[in-house]
């Protein structure tokens, strides 16, 4: 499926992400409408709390974790230790997760992406 728009990530297509005139076929972490890093990663059920530092010691107040094609929740315990340390987070599949990232960087709300391209 493929879906474009005129916002910073403006399309998404299997395997790629448009985002900012440049299509990126890795993951990568979105912050403050600038590509922080590229971001390896394991699969959902096998993060750890590692894999969020970039996003814990910033200053956003929600985390967006698209997990690829289809929405995969990770384990419950790494979600309960993420709002421990004071942020929010969303889990939806990649498409939804760049969306809302448009949306929210729209409200120049301080958010990070996560976003796995797979």
């Amino acid at each position: 499926m493929k879906e474009e728009n005129n916002s910073h990530i403006q399309a998404l297509d299997e395997g790629k992400i448009k985002y900012k005139g440049h299509w990126y076929t890795e993951s990568f972490i979105l912050f403050n409408e600038e590509i922080i890093t590229s971001w390896s990663h394991p699969e959902v059920k096998d993060l750890k709390i590692d894999d969020f530092k970039f996003a814990l010691e910033s200053e956003c107040e929600l985390i967006l974790l698209g997990t690829g094609l289809n929405q995969v929740f990770p384990d419950r315990y790494l979600l309960t230790e993420i709002l421990k340390e004071g942020k929010g987070i969303e889990v939806m599949d990649t498409m939804s997760a760049c969306r809302t990232y448009n949306v929210i960087s729209s409200e120049y709300r301080s958010v990070v992406a996560m976003l796995m391209n797979n």
